[in-house]
């Protein structure tokens, strides 16, 4: 005689499934430690503690989950601008400005917003 095998209907969620995304959902934001006052970025997930490193780089440390917040980035007033200067540049059918200006943004994020 077969055992019949548990079902599980599609609105039933898998937790183990949900509780891995959210930790991975950490992995690369900025975070702040409320333990150590510190402001990092998630590198990695090792056992029930993260990795953590300086935006300007450094040497990693590692915090318990429960301790980190992520911080929501500033906006910028300079991109907002650029953001506006490029969708009125694709607007006008003009991409070689748009592309110029996606460059601008980069370079203002790459070098502003490490």
């Amino acid at each position: 005689m077969a055992v019949p095998v548990p079902t599980r209907s599609p609105q039933q969620g898998n937790t183990a499934t949900a509780a891995s995304e959210t930790t991975e959902g950490l992995i690369g934001q900025v975070v702040n430690d409320s333990d150590t006052g510190r402001i990092g970025k998630v590198m990695d997930k090792v056992g029930p503690r993260y990795q953590l490193r300086r935006l300007d780089g450094g040497r990693e440390w590692e915090a318990k989950g429960d301790s980190l917040e992520v911080v929501a980035p500033l906006r910028c007033k300079y991109i907002a601008r650029l953001k506006d200067e490029r969708r009125m540049a694709l607007e006008a059918g003009r991409p070689d400005a748009a592309h110029l200006l996606t460059v601008a943004m980069c370079r203002h994020l790459r070098v502003m917003h490490p």
